[in-house]
């Protein structure tokens, strides 16, 4: 017997609501950030793409396949933005003159680029086998050569923490789904633009969950 609209509803919205509660819980060592965010896309990609399942099996199974590599690349990105947040302040206040300005652009540029990249990174690792480096090379290059869905991306994150800035509603929200909500919902376009480097005849979610 099939599920009604209303169940299927209510069924989501449960596993969004213990995936947020997974994220948070294997966010507070800090340094896992990278492995908690892996495995939340890694689950919720792998929804879209077979329905929904075990959440806190899948979670844990990407956690754990996926721990090295979403940890250096974590640890990578927080020590590429505290260089160029020192390189910023650098030439936004102490410095003037045109050298100064053009090099501010040049960091902006850099930090821009870096960011999305950030964003590509973990929902790559989670969905494809590869080394680090063809992971962060292909984030690039999806990240900038779909820029239409990263515009995207980003103008849904904003409006996530616009509303999370204007009100307390929305950060009470945020803490008890928002977090897997906004992940799900970016889940979709991450997907369409994967689905260019695909081969269908290969999945790489089919892996052994003993």
């Amino acid at each position: 017997m099939s599920e009604t609209p209303v169940i299927q509803f209510l069924n989501k919205m449960a596993d969004l609501i213990l995936l947020n509660a997974l994220w948070i819980l294997c966010c507070i060592p800090i340094v896992t950030i990278g492995a908690s965010t892996t495995a939340m896309y890694y689950v919720l990609i792998r929804s879209i793409r077979y329905g929904d399942g075990y959440v806190v099996k899948m979670f844990f199974l990407s956690f754990k396949r996926d721990f090295k590599q979403s940890t250096f690349a974590w640890l990578i990105i927080v020590v590429l933005f505290c260089l160029l947040g020192m390189d910023l302040y650098f030439w936004y206040v102490l410095t003037e003159g045109v050298i100064a300005k053009v090099m501010l652009v040049l960091s902006l540029s850099v930090a821009f680029v870096i960011f999305i990249t950030s964003l590509y990174i973990f929902p790559v690792i989670a969905k494809f086998e590869n080394t680090l480096y063809i992971h962060v090379k292909n984030a690039v290059a999806m990240a900038i050569g779909h820029f239409k869905h990263t515009t995207i991306i980003l103008l849904i994150i904003a409006i996530f923490f616009y509303a999370n800035y204007k009100t307390l509603a929305a950060n009470v929200i945020m803490l008890f789904i928002g977090f897997a909500l906004l992940a799900y919902i970016l889940s979709f376009f991450f997907y369409s633009v994967f689905m260019n480097y695909m081969d269908e005849r290969y999945d790489d979610f089919y892996i052994d969950e003993r």
